[in-house]
């Protein structure tokens, strides 16, 4: 049996794989109003925000799927790719359809603006099972997260019910742990600024 070369797509899916049952969900229907255009399409050194966030789950889990929206010019990616569900636009109910769209126990949530998180992925990826968040000088970015699939879905479920959109609800309600981010591991794009800071950052910062 073939076996794909170290640094490979395939192979990073196979290490993913052997580690640990943990899928990945990327997040990727922003309308980047602020930037113009659809965050998930902006690029980024090479890559579009959406190509970069499929790489780092993808070197950390197995499967990895995308949620976007039909209107989101997404590029060709070689990952499954959801629409939101009905209801309410907003990151908890496209973290709630992605959650419905996988069967692991745990999954491991990015935003696709987050494009340097390799590093506290990481150690998401290394705490407890459960309930764990990057947080930044006490700021907590629930779009980087890993979290427990069924309870998770749950809590969103409830919360919407209750007309509740906040992801900040979320992690009260599921009482989860913090995970400290260092340096610019948390930068966000979310304005011309921030992709001319990303563009401009040093390869290996």
């Amino acid at each position: 049996m073939g076996f794909d070369p170290p640094g490979s797509h395939g192979y990073r899916r196979e290490m993913a794989a052997a580690r640990a049952p943990l899928a990945g969900v990327v997040l990727a229907g922003g309308s980047g109003s602020r930037l113009g255009r659809p965050k998930a399409t902006v690029v980024v050194r090479g890559r579009t925000l959406a190509e970069r966030a499929v790489e780092l789950l993808a070197a950390r889990c197995d499967p990895v799927i995308v949620v976007s929206r039909a209107d989101v010019p997404l590029p060709a990616l070689d990952v499954a790719v959801v629409f939101d569900r009905r209801g309410v636009r907003g990151p908890m109910n496209a973290l709630a359809t992605g959650l419905a769209a996988v069967d692991t126990d745990d999954v491991l949530v990015l935003a696709c603006d987050l494009p340097f998180t390799g590093p506290v992925l990481d150690r998401l990826l290394a705490a407890p099972r459960g309930r764990a968040v990057a947080a930044r000088d006490e700021r907590l970015q629930p779009l980087c997260a890993r979290y427990p699939r069924e309870e998770t879905l749950e809590a969103c479920r409830k919360l919407a019910a209750q007309g509740v959109r906040r992801m900040t609800s979320l992690l009260l309600t599921l009482d989860a742990r913090s995970i400290e981010a260092r340096d610019d591991e948390l930068f966000n794009v979310n304005t011309p600024e921030d992709l001319e800071a990303a563009r401009l950052r040093p390869p290996d910062a």
